[in-house]
């Protein structure tokens, strides 16, 4: 009698484990169905389908703007009814609870997010087939479900514009070569296309050599200008910090500094106000 008292204890314990588990395994699963979960499959179903990957980082149970977008749009049917005639979904999550992702997908995440740079979530890269982006959408704007897909799909020229241009490119050679290749980057992010498309701008660069196209300037001073940029908000970062530490006339120094990098950023015509604003 003791002994299936306690096997009945037992199978309570374990059915009580399994309650406490499967709703937030069942919300997982909802939240992202008719989204894969492997790079590798992704790109798998994009060569067979002939379309995009939509390839979204996200903090799925911890990230307030990743939780709006989903919300507003990615759950919506507006969303899977349009999107998927253009794009295979891959979700790329990074939660607190690990138990909602494998190893495997955890591993994943490290390898993608250093890879394609990314700095925070969501972030959302639209992708050829074989996983290269053409175009990057960092946080979410609000804008309703029906607009920000009107907008992704609207993206697919951009790809198909580079293709055209770099199927050109290849049978051409000096300076003509880094006009078509220049033609091909040109619908692409400047931001993704300097951290992505490093190879091809070297080449561009190459190519126009002496800048008699106005390439080799052209690139080196939008590298200039994202060298500048990162430094600036390392310098704001290292600014946050101390002020939060009470040592405010540190913080101004570095704000000073952050400013006359790069003063035409976002962020370097935000710092007057932000001085004005806390240190009077």
């Amino acid at each position: 009698m003791k002994k299936r008292n306690k096997q009945i204890g037992m199978i309570v314990a374990v059915v009580a484990l399994l309650v406490s588990v499967l709703p937030n395994v069942q919300a997982d699963d909802k939240h992202y169905e008719g989204w894969v979960r492997s790079f590798a499959e992704a790109k798998e179903l994009a060569a067979k389908e002939g379309k995009s990957i939509l390839m979204e980082f996200t903090g799925s149970d911890w990230c307030p703007p990743c939780k709006a977008l989903h919300k507003n749009v990615l759950g919506t049917d507006t969303f899977k009814n349009e999107i998927t005639k253009d794009f295979i979904l891959l979700v790329l999550d990074n939660p607190r609870d690990k138990s909602l992702v494998t190893d495997a997908e955890q591993e994943q995440y490290k390898k993608l997010s250093a890879q394609y740079k990314v700095t925070g979530v969501p972030t959302v890269f639209l992708a050829d087939a074989e996983g290269k982006p053409y175009h990057k959408q960092v946080g979410y704007s609000g804008d309703p479900a029906d607009k920000w897909v009107a907008n992704a799909r609207g993206k697919v020229k951009v790809l198909a514009q580079r293709d055209e241009f770099f199927a050109q490119a290849s049978e051409a050679k000096g300076v003509e070569r880094a006009k078509l290749l220049e033609k091909a980057i040109s619908g692409i992010d400047s931001a993704v296309a300097l951290a992505l498309y490093g190879d091809t701008i070297d080449e561009i660069i190459s190519l126009d050599a002496d800048d008699t196209a106005g390439l080799k300037g052209k690139y080196a001073e939008l590298r200039q200008g994202a060298i500048n940029e990162a430094k600036q908000k390392e310098l704001y970062q290292k600014s946050y910090k101390l002020f939060q530490a009470g040592d405010k006339e540190g913080a101004k120094k570095l704000l000073l500094e952050a400013q006359a990098v790069a003063p035409k950023t976002r962020l370097g015509q935000q710092i007057p106000k932000i001085l004005e604003t806390n240190f009077k």
